[in-house]
């Protein structure tokens, strides 16, 4: 498993780096999965189906482990390429951040900018948490929630990965490069385990515990382990339908037996762990493509389109029912229509979002490729 030297630049013609030739139409419809899921648990919690399982908890580490395998793939793609050509590496590095920058940063800064200017939710007080996507600390800090801020935690944990991973993907000598996306992958539930252990222990604060980024390396990193194996020849067993049936069905089993006891260690340990490791079968498969009418759903030109605007989806979703409300419209009063009604009026920002402002600065990106 840890071998010395791993054939790295087998099949890096297929790494996925955001241009249309590398193009995975059906991880785009598992973020809208994801976000969906999301949105199940904000908007419709006072639903007793809802409480079943933590959905939200799933969107987001599908969303995590999405970020892993891609951010990964675009990185070893980057590296083998410069060290072909004998190029500075700090020239990838440069690239990616740019790039990133101009995904991530124009409809957040956006978003909290209003926030400010409107004090939504006092944030004037805690703003400069927000600014330098820090509000994951803050929350753990104060072991509290902030209302309809709240969500932005996860793209605090995504822009602190961010930050980190290129280093380690780039620099790291090849021949230690898996043994540290392995070790690091085990970070997070020993980091989450540590904290329960150190904590009270009890429901609320033990929420808190999973929001800081060394307790979220596990999706990262199992999100990372799939895009080595994609390009390596040890991906191989994990191609063989035994392995990964009975990879699915062991995490599976492991989830529903934590599932019927209350929370503790091992379960703060294994819990989020085994569905990011669904999570990261599921994308494994997806980013070669389901086949038959599980393939048929994730290519769905609607779905697709909704992952493309997944980002504006989670980040503006919490700010909907304010808008609503404060527009003037009448309250609804069923649940469900509800959520149809605050749907239609995300995704319709959301659309205009995207052809107005994301996509054309996302468009800006192609002057700075990685070769």
């Amino acid at each position: 498993m840890l071998s010395e030297e791993m054939p790295v630049k087998a099949n890096l013609e297929n790494v996925n780096t955001g241009d249309a030739r590398n193009y995975m139409p059906q991880l785009d419809s598992l973020r809208t999965f994801a976000v969906f899921f999301v949105l199940l648990e904000h908007w419709l919690h006072q639903a007793e189906w809802t409480k079943v399982f933590p959905l939200g908890m799933t969107g987001v580490t599908l969303f995590f482990v999405l970020s892993g395998f891609l951010i990964t793939q675009i990185l070893l793609k980057s590296r083998t390429s410069a060290e072909d050509k004998k190029e500075n590496k700090f020239h990838s590095l440069k690239q990616f951040y740019i790039r990133r920058t101009l995904r991530i940063f124009p409809i957040y800064y956006l978003s909290i900018f209003v926030l400010y200017f409107f004090n939504v939710e006092s944030i004037r007080d805690k703003f400069l948490w927000f600014l330098f996507y820090a509000s994951n600390i803050y929350f753990f800090e104060i072991n509290n929630w902030a209302g309809s801020l709240s969500h932005l935690w996860t793209l605090a944990v995504e822009e602190q990965f961010y930050i980190i991973w290129p280093f380690i993907i780039l620099f790291i000598p090849k021949k230690h490069l898996l043994k540290s996306i392995v070790a690091i992958t085990i970070l997070g539930p020993v980091f989450r385990t540590a904290l329960y252990l150190l904590s009270d222990r009890t429901e609320w604060t033990s929420m808190f515990i999973h929001i800081l980024t060394p307790s979220c390396m596990d999706c990262f990193g199992l999100g990372a382990l799939i895009a080595y194996w994609s390009i390596s020849e040890e991906g191989s067993l994990f191609r063989k339908p035994a392995i990964k049936y009975a990879f699915l069905f062991a995490n599976i089993a492991v989830i529903l037996v934590l599932y019927l006891f209350s929370e503790n260690a091992i379960s703060v340990f294994l819990f989020r762990f085994c569905v990011s490791a669904i999570c990261m079968l599921i994308i494994f498969q997806a980013s070669s493509g389901f086949k038959g009418v599980t393939g048929r759903i994730l290519e769905n030109p609607a779905l697709r389109f909704l992952g493309k605007i997944s980002y504006g989806l989670y980040l503006y979703h919490n700010f909907i029912p304010m808008i609503y409300s404060s527009i003037g419209l009448p309250p609804i009063q069923n649940i469900y229509t509800n959520f149809v009604a605050q749907f239609i009026m995300l995704i319709t920002i959301c659309t205009l979002s995207w052809y107005l402002i994301e996509n054309p600065i996302n468009n800006l990106k192609k002057r700075f490729s990685y070769s």
